[in-house]
């Protein structure tokens, strides 16, 4: 297990079937868990620079699915923030968000919320904050990238640059 990082949920990692029950992880998961901390690695640094000027974050992870990549960055990194930040899961599949709620309330990530929208319908639903630190969206597929990319133009308005991260097929 010394591929799982210091203070890491197990339970989180568990409920996400990246590990059995008996803690073991076969290739698929290891390969899996992989690439999401390839991802942490490049939106940590970002994180702790949004922070430095930020009271709180506000992330949204459009395309969720599963929620993989919002659930490590809130085990790893937002879990220990203590404020305001939060990140939200968008999601159109109403199965996946629930789930999602479900496992969120399960392990007290009490900063995550997920909402059954489209990411056309995210850029003018009110339930999301005005104002956006990160936008995140590692599946989203036909229009939904443009659409991403449009909710954050929209809602982070100071946005100087930006990083699209695609999974290869």
């Amino acid at each position: 297990m010394n591929e799982i990082k210091p203070g890491q949920s197990i339970d989180l990692l568990k409920e996400l079937h990246i590990l059995t029950r008996d803690e073991k992880m076969n290739q698929d998961s290891r390969r899996k868990l992989k690439q999401v901390y390839h991802l942490y690695q490049f939106i940590e640094p970002l994180l702790q620079e949004i922070k430095q000027d930020h009271h709180s974050i506000q992330l949204v992870d459009h395309g969720a699915g599963k929620s993989y990549l919002g659930f490590i960055l809130y085990d790893l990194f937002f879990k220990t923030l203590n404020d305001a930040s939060r990140i939200y899961g968008i999601e159109t599949r109403d199965d996946l968000v629930k789930h999602s709620q479900q496992l969120a309330s399960r392990l007290n990530f009490s900063g995550m919320s997920f909402l059954n929208l489209s990411v056309g319908q995210s850029i003018e639903s009110e339930i999301l904050p005005a104002k956006v630190n990160m936008v995140t969206a590692l599946h989203a597929c036909n229009t939904a990238t443009d659409d991403a990319i449009r909710f954050a133009l929209k809602k982070m308005p100071n946005l100087l640059s930006w990083y699209l991260v695609a999974k290869p097929k």
